[in-house]
C-alpha cells in the first residue's frame, strides 16, 4: 500500500485511461493479478460478503449437485443393453455346437444335389456279374444241386402242343431218379395217314449220387453214344446229325437219326441237355404201322430247343 492510503489515491486504471473509484478489497481487475487479496482456497482471509463471490454467502462453497433421475434411466438402459448382447452370443454358442453334432452335414439337399443324384441313378451299373452258364431263356428258377421236378408236364403248354401238332393230354411218371411227360400227336404234313408223332421230355438225375454233376456228364455222354450208333435201335448207319448246341444248359447236343421200331425206321429228333446234375432229354418221334416212308416236322432243331428252354426253366422252381 502506497503511504497516501486507499480513500486519498487517485483512481488507478491500470489500461491507461477512464476514472472510477477505488476497487474493493480481494477485487483485481482480473483475475490473479497484483492487488488481489488470495481466497480462502489459498489460505487467505474470505472476502467480506461479496455477493457472488467464489464462497457465496457466509464464505463456504456450494454444496455439489444432486444427481437428478436422468443417470438412474441411463444406467437401467446400459443394463437392458447388457443382457440382450450376452443373450445373443448364448444363442451364437447354441447354434455352433448343435452344427458341430451334426458332423458339418447339410440339413436339406440343393436343387443340384438332387439333379446329381437322379444323373448318378440313370446311369447303368456294371457290377462285372456274369451271365449264368445256362444259355437261353431265363435259365434255372434256382441254384444246383436240382432236385427232380414234380410235374414235369407244366414244360408241354398249349404252345408246344400246337408247335408239334399234339392232340392228346400230356401223361407224366415219376420215379426216384426219373420224372417223365409224354403226348402223342399227329404226324406233320406229307406223311401217312395212319402216321403219328409223339413227344416225350425226361428229368434224369445220376444213380446212387442224384447231386453229382460229374454222374450227370457221364450219363449224358452214355445217352449221345447209344443215339449215335452204339446201339441196334439207333445204328450208326441211320445217323443223320450230330450237333453240339452252344448256350443252352452247360452242354447239349441235337442228334437226328431214325429209330428201328419193328423194322420200320422211325425219324427221330432228340435234345441232349446237362445243366449242373441234372440231365434232360427231349424225344420227337414219328411213326406208322405200315412201313411207309416217314418225314420229320419242319424246323425240328428250334422247336427243340425253345422247348429245351423252357424245360430248363423248371429247375429249382419246386
Amino acid at each position: 500500500m502506497s503511504e497516501n492510503g486507499p480513500y486519498n489515491q487517485p483512481p488507478q486504471n491500470p489500461y491507461g485511461g477512464g476514472t472510477g473509484g477505488q476497487p474493493g478489497y480481494g477485487q483485481g481487475p482480473y483475475q490473479g493479478g497484483p492487488g488481489q487479496d488470495q481466497g480462502m482456497y489459498a489460505g487467505g482471509q474470505p472476502p467480506y460478503g461479496v455477493p457472488g463471490g467464489p464462497g457465496g454467502p457466509g464464505g463456504y462453497p456450494p454444496p455439489p449437485p444432486q444427481s437428478g433421475g436422468g443417470g438412474s434411466k441411463a444406467g437401467l438402459w446400459v443394463v437392458i443393453g447388457g443382457g440382450v448382447i450376452i443373450v445373443m452370443l448364448v444363442i451364437a454358442v447354441i447354434v455352433m455346437l448343435a452344427t458341430r453334432g451334426n458332423n458339418g452335414e447339410e440339413v436339406a439337399t440343393g436343387p443340384d444335389d438332387t439333379t446329381q443324384g437322379t444323373e448318378e441313378t440313370d446311369e447303368p451299373v456294371d457290377d462285372d456279374t456274369e451271365e449264368p452258364a445256362t444259355g437261353g431263356g431265363d435259365g434255372p428258377a434256382g441254384e444246383p444241386p436240382y432236385a427232380l421236378p414234380v410235374e414235369p408236364c407244366e414244360v408241354i403248354t398249349d404252345q408246344v402242343s400246337a408247335d408239334f401238332n399234339l392232340r392228346d393230354d400230356p401223361s407224366k411218371s415219376v420215379s426216384d431218379n426219373r420224372s417223365n411227360c409224354t403226348a402223342t400227336g399227329d404226324a406233320p404234313d406229307g406223311n401217312p395217314e395212319r402216321a403219328y408223332s409223339s413227344l416225350s421230355l425226361a428229368y434224369t438225375v445220376p444213380y446212387g449220387g442224384s447231386d453229382s454233376i460229374e454222374g450227370a456228364t457221364s450219363d449224358l455222354q452214355d445217352s449221345l453214344a447209344n443215339y449215335t450208333g452204339g446201339s441196334d435201335y439207333y445204328p450208326e448207319a441211320n445217323l443223320e446229325e450230330d450237333k453240339e448246341i452252344d448256350g443252352l444248359g452247360d452242354e447239349a447236343h441235337l442228334v437226328i437219326t431214325e429209330n428201328i421200331i419193328l423194322d420200320d425206321p422211325a425219324p427221330t429228333a432228340i435234345m441232349l441237355v446237362r445243366s449242373a446234375n441234372m440231365n434232360i432229354e427231349l424225344t420227337y418221334q414219328v411213326s406208322s404201322f405200315d412201313g411207309s416212308d416217314l418225314t420229320m416236322i419242319d424246323d425240328v432243331e428250334a422247336l427243340l430247343t425253345t422247348t429245351a428252354e423252357a424245360a430248363i426253366a423248371q429247375l429249382g422252381a419246386e
